[in-house]
């Protein structure tokens, strides 16, 4: 029988294993979903607030309800955009030291580019890779001992699978 500590550790190894897999294999949809819900609620509390001083409580909610679609879809349509907006400020302040401003900021705009251009694609991979972490982060936990070799494997096996899975839906 395991002990209180030990079973609160496999528990946990094991929520993230399922966690892992879910976000390797459909880690693009949740994150399109979870912006949408990040804006939606911001909007929904800003409506909330404005509305609040101008219009009395029945007519505040559907403010708030108007607000959460409307900024979760302008969250939602904007994903691609500040991705490559990220991407684009990130290379530019790795590179502008090393190869001049200059330099930098074209090789920005083509990250920018890039990264808006193929952002389903980048974003499949991504949360596929960051699913196949988590599933040997869990794994670790779970008290499971693997090799480093092994670990590397199923991480990369894990993302390859979670990519294909995700490009093709």
């Amino acid at each position: 029988m395991l002990e209180i500590g030990g079973q609160v550790e496999f528990l946990s190894g094991l929520i993230l294993i399922i966690l892992g897999l879910v976000v390797a294999f459909f880690g693009r949809k949740l994150a399109k979903i979870l912006f949408f819900l990040i804006g939606g609620l911001i909007g929904a509390f800003l409506a909330l607030l404005v509305s609040s001083a101008f219009i009395q409580p029945p007519y505040t909610y559907f403010a708030a309800v108007a607000g959460f679609v409307i900024l979760g879809l302008i969250f939602l349509l904007l994903m691609r955009f500040g991705a490559g907006i990220l991407a684009g400020f990130a290379t530019f302040l790795l590179l502008r030291d090393v190869i001049g401003v200059l330099l930098a900021v074209v090789l920005a705009l083509v990250v920018l580019i890039i990264v808006i251009t193929l952002f389903d694609k980048i974003l499949s991979v991504i949360t596929a890779f960051v699913g196949s972490l988590i599933f040997v982060v869990g794994l670790t936990q779970a008290e499971i001992p693997l090799p480093g070799a092994l670990q590397l494997a199923i991480i990369a096996v894990i993302t390859i699978l979670g990519s294909i899975v995700q490009l093709k839906t």
